[in-house]
């Protein structure tokens, strides 16, 4: 299946990242790393137990917004305005109120906020309670991702969670009456115990919820990929029979897709669906090749031609944000393979003319033996100047863009 991972075009195809000027970002990502438990699948900058550095992160965390964001000013002698903040983690939903607002004021001081900024909190269901979905609304969060992963306790205890389906729901229903006008539920699918039917049952409940809360405008859904360190594997090793089997997890895609579609999810991403209005613009970011401020502990940026990311250590990113710093420049080669790899995970699919224009790569002049074999294959659809993967495409997307490439 298709990786899961997150990573402007320019007119001159043989610029140097280096030493052309990019415009300001217009997003940006703020990393919370608390959590109650570390799930057994999670590779991310997430750590359990340590709550009580909380206040002090969120110290160090507002030095580093206010150093990078005073240099962004200086550099444009403008505020950056910014359209979409989204902060992730860990569990945002567990950092205090009073942090959060701390924050939020920050942030306020350094940008400018547009009028229509999406600002959005990742949170686990059993973290979400009325004060604080209140309290969300009235700093100006105005979309919640909650993550389910499943609707079924046995899957949840299979992977690690440490919420039950009934909390699931409980949260749910509190974000539903908060007033709260956008909200997502996430879910997996490639986990230990689960079948197609059970996968099934739990979308048909995501559906009867988002039909209950209208503000369920959005779901994604991602299958199982697990790290090489992953604490899973200690319980549900590689070819563990307890996990489905390849071709039964391509059939969950497809069940995915095609329940979703018949209750009126868009599929606009590979794993993401959404009704009208409320895709989610800060991942469209990422997915459309675009730059980003990010913050926080492990926090991945692509400013000014330059992917770079803070530590993934805790205790080193509170001794110093700025130490330890890796930078990659990318250079339009790069650019081109990134914007080819990200935008074909979009069901728009990609602009061959804009990818010849912007960085002199005209696929249907390198690879048009490659290409006219995926589309005999049904892998692809060329049509309109745009080069899309089909549903028969997507399981096998990975191969597709590796040879492309």
């Amino acid at each position: 299946m298709i990786s899961t991972s997150q990573a402007e075009k320019h007119e001159n195809p043989d610029r140097k990242a280096a030493s052309t000027p990019v415009s300001t970002p217009s997003s940006i990502y703020v990393h919370i790393p608390f959590c109650t438990h570390k799930c057994q699948f999670c590779d991310f900058a997430a750590f359990a137990g340590l709550s009580h550095m909380e206040d002090e992160y969120t110290n160090v965390l507002c030095s580093e917004l206010a150093k990078r964001l005073d240099l962004a000013t200086l550099k444009q002698k403008d505020k950056p305005q910014i359209e979409t903040i989204f902060f992730g983690g860990g569990t945002p939903g567990l950092l205090s109120l009073a942090n959060l607002q701390r924050i939020m004021e920050s942030l306020r001081a350094l940008v400018d906020f547009d009028e229509n900024c999406e600002i959005s909190v990742e949170t686990t269901p059993h973290a979400i309670t009325e004060e604080k979905a209140r309290a969300w609304k009235s700093m100006g969060i105005n979309r919640v991702s909650i993550g389910i992963e499943s609707l079924l306790n046995d899957e949840l205890t299979a992977i690690g969670r440490d919420h039950s389906v009934e909390q699931a729901l409980a949260g749910i229903e509190i974000a539903g009456e908060s007033g709260i006008p956008l909200l997502s539920i996430d879910f997996m699918y490639g986990l230990p115990t689960q079948t197609l039917d059970s996968f099934g049952a739990t979308l048909d409940r995501a559906i009867a919820l988002s039909r209950r809360w209208p503000a369920i405008g959005h779901i994604s859904s991602y299958c199982l990929e697990l790290s090489v360190n992953s604490a899973l594997k200690s319980r549900f090793p590689d070819g563990h029979p307890s996990y489905p089997s390849e071709d039964t997890q391509v059939a969950m895609y497809h069940l995915l897709v095609e329940k979703l579609a018949a209750a009126d999810f868009e599929q606009y991403e590979v794993s993401n669906f959404a009704r009208s209005g409320h895709q989610c613009r800060h991942n469209l970011t990422y997915w459309q090749n675009r730059s980003y401020f990010a913050f926080g502990v492990g926090a991945h940026r692509y400013v000014d031609g330059v992917r770079s990311s803070n530590s993934r250590s805790f205790n080193k990113y509170l001794r110093d944000p700025f130490a330890d710093d890796v930078h990659e420049v990318i250079d339009s080669a790069t650019e081109a393979k990134e914007a080819l790899m990200l935008g074909l995970r979009m069901m728009a699919g990609v602009d061959l003319t804009a990818l010849l224009r912007d960085f002199g790569l005209d696929l249907l002049q390198t690879r048009a033996k490659e290409l006219q074999m995926f589309e005999k294959e049904g892998l692809v659809q060329l049509s309109d100047g745009k080069l899309r993967l089909t549903q028969s495409g997507v399981p096998i997307s990975n191969s597709i863009i590796a040879t492309l490439l």
